[in-house]
């Protein structure tokens, strides 16, 4: 997992280098459009299909086969619908965008849709069984072959111009996807038997679990999608041209965020581990409150490093990726915030096992619209200028990570170990308050090294490997 994420980063930063802040700025006038139509073709069908073949392997009221064939049938048709939509929306780009360019590479990304959606079925079949090594494998396999592919045809093309290297990196993207379905369907065909048999209408049991999730998703979607637009028509009130707003939100979208979420790819990956177990052991109280103790615990680690790292050495790490320091203030603001958000995959994990889509739907809209107003009230305010957009984002951010806490850890009646979790707080708090004091690099270097051996050491210590690890248990 550690590899992907490196070479994920790896490919963002050579990717930004070699398109610089203008190809930037195409791309995410781009990605909002792209990521919507992933939404809506998806159906949230990977989740769904998890948690459906997770809780078939105890109370075995549905074969595995008619699972799998009804969210393939779902996700197919969804896919058409919006591969149909973005085929008859070339007028629209002229409209929003002024520039009929973004209508190419969204062409490009047809096949995308089928692809992931596929690979998402599989995925969630194979996750479902416990079986993330091979989710991990196609993974990298698709990681390699767009970093590879892209980086290797910008080189040949550098003096092409800047549209015809755009349109190469989301070419690129459907051929990564492509490489990590092919893996998928080779492991599936020779390790498990999936029947072609009648469905029985269990898509309507799909589409009820689907449709609030991708609900959910496309609030935040839409929400992205518009937040721009917004943003840029507050700027022009205090009269901000709109290149100085553009280059702004792609300063915040582009450098900060990506480097900041960075820190969430460990967390991400316990919420991964852990959503199969919660959904088994939903009733179990004993069980859970271990598996959410040791999962979160780790999560606190994990973002006080991705904290320090964020807030203390911004500028060195921007330098080093990007060769451009100038979002560094950006990530220092954003990252307190981030402390706080890099949770909320847990908390959404266990509403999805909890079964509560509409809780998580309810969250998500009422914090969208808490920053898009936020963002467009501040943004019209001499005093915050540009910078209105993060502060709008946090306060939305912080009101989402509350309301996720808060239902999340209702749901499943969790009690928390308070002397467990006020050692590591207190290992925690020493370090940063060492740091803040002495930020030079080898001292920090040398600071993180002990605070993240005494935390591993800890936890070791405390949840030996006679108790239940934290990765899901096999089963026959």
């Amino acid at each position: 997992m550690i590899a992907i994420k490196i070479l994920g980063m790896l490919y963002k930063i050579l990717t930004t280098r070699m398109l610089g802040l203008d190809g930037m700025r195409l791309i995410s006038m781009i990605m909002p459009t792209l990521s919507l139509c992933l939404c809506l073709s998806s159906l949230s069908i990977q989740t769904v299909c998890n948690q459906n073949i997770a809780s078939n392997l105890h109370i075995k009221t549905t074969r595995i086969s008619i699972i799998m064939l009804s969210c393939l049938r779902v996700t197919l048709i969804s896919s058409s619908v919006v591969s149909i939509a973005m085929l008859l929306s070339f007028p629209l780009y002229k409209i929003i965008f002024q520039e009929s360019f973004i209508y190419y590479p969204l062409l490009l990304c047809i096949p995308l849709l089928y692809l992931s959606n596929t690979s998402g079925v599989m995925k969630g079949y194979l996750e479902a069984n416990n079986q993330f090594f091979l989710t991990y494998l196609s993974n990298l396999v698709e990681s390699l072959t767009k970093l590879f592919a892209t980086i290797l045809l910008l080189i040949l093309f550098k003096n092409q111009s800047l549209s015809f290297k755009i349109i190469i990196v989301f070419a690129c993207l459907t051929l990564s996807e492509l490489s990590s379905c092919i893996i998928l369907a080779y492991k599936i065909k020779k390790h498990h038997k999936i029947q072609i048999i009648k469905t029985q209408n269990y898509e309507r049991k799909i589409l009820k679990q689907a449709i609030p999730l991708t609900l959910t998703s496309l609030s935040a979607t839409i929400s992205g999608y518009i937040t721009p637009f917004v943003y840029y028509y507050a700027c022009s009130k205090i009269h901000i041209d709109f290149k100085e707003s553009t280059t702004y939100f792609a300063l915040v979208t582009s450098y900060a965020i990506p480097f900041l979420i960075s820190g969430q790819y460990g967390i991400l990956s316990i919420a991964k581990f852990i959503f199969p177990n919660i959904t088994k052991n939903i009733g179990n109280d004993k069980q859970l409150n271990s598996l959410l103790d040791k999962a979160f615990l780790l999560s606190i680690g994990i973002a006080i490093v991705s904290f320090s790292i964020c807030y203390y050495q911004a500028e060195n790490m921007l330098r080093l990726m990007y060769d451009d320091t100038t979002s560094a203030a950006i990530v220092r603001f954003l990252a307190p915030v981030y402390l706080f958000v890099y949770f909320d995959p847990i908390c959404v994990v266990i509403l999805q096992a909890y079964k509560k889509e509409k809780s998580l739907l309810c969250i998500t809209i009422f914090s969208q619209i808490v920053t898009i107003l936020s963002i467009f009230l501040l943004s019209m305010h001499p005093f915050f200028n540009t910078a209105g957009y993060i502060v709008g984002f946090s306060i939305g951010a912080l009101c989402k990570c509350i309301l996720f806490f808060f239902i999340a850890l209702r749901s499943v009646s969790y009690h928390p170990n308070t002397k467990k979790y006020l050692f590591f707080l207190t290992i925690s708090f020493l370090y940063i308050l060492l740091i803040h004091f002495n930020k030079h690099l080898s001292f920090y270097l040398t600071a993180t090294v002990f605070y993240i051996g005494i935390y591993l050491c800890s936890f070791y210590f405390l949840y030996n490997s006679k108790e239940t690890n934290l990765s899901p248990q096999k089963h026959t």
